[in-house]
Formats: structure tokens, sequence, C-alpha cells
């Protein structure tokens, strides 16, 4: 399936305008989730850019049917698990099912828990 034919990947260009010109709909939704993600990591987003993505994956994970979640979760979410400062950013942002996923994904493939902010 491309993102173009995802209502899913269509909702997060709605609720976030800012990822249409990174997002290529003839890829797969996973891709574009995974976008989102980088986009995220990098620091290329504005704190209320990554509010309003994080907002929207905690949306799709209380509401997304289970192979959603899958695409969240492998395309997105676990991409937060690869360094500190990623880890910490997604636990910030994210709650509830969305959070969860991050955890389990975590365990799932053996990452490193980073623990919580350094104290400044």
């Amino acid at each position: 399936m491309r993102a173009a034919d995802s209502p899913e990947v269509l909702a997060m260009l709605v609720a976030c305008p800012f990822l249409t010109d990174h997002i290529d709909l003839e890829e797969g939704p996973t891709m574009a989730m995974g976008t989102a993600a980088q986009l995220a990591k990098a620091g290329s987003l504005s704190e209320e850019q990554l509010d309003a993505v994080f907002a929207f994956w905690n949306r799709l994970a209380e509401t997304a049917d289970p192979d959603w979640l899958d695409i969240l979760a492998t395309g997105a979410i676990e991409l937060f698990n690869d360094d500190a400062t990623s880890q910490r950013l997604a636990r910030r942002k994210l709650v509830g099912a969305a959070l969860q996923i991050l955890e389990d994904m975590r365990v799932g493939w053996g990452q490193p828990d980073y623990g919580p902010e350094p104290a400044q």
C-alpha cells in the first residue's frame, strides 16, 4: 500500500501539515511514519511541531487496529530507542499505549534503558 492510500498517513498530514513536503506518498506507510520520526530525532522540528507529531502518534496508538499499531511501532516509535537523547524525548512526549509500545519495543529488541534525563 502507498502512503497516499492510507487514511492514517493522510490524517497525520492533516494534523501535521508541516510534514507534507517531507513525506513521499508513493512510499509505504511505514516509511511515512519513519520519515516523521527521523525529522523528530534529528531536531528538524520545532517544539510545537514535535508536540503535534507525538500527539498524533498518541491518538493513533489508542485507536488504531493491530496492523496499524505494527506500522506505528516499527515505522516510528521503535526508532526512538536507538540512543539516549531520542529515548528520553519519546518518554517525555509519548503517553498511554504509545509509551507502552516504546517500552515493549525496547525490551523486545534488547535495547538499553537509558533512564531519565540527567540532572542539570
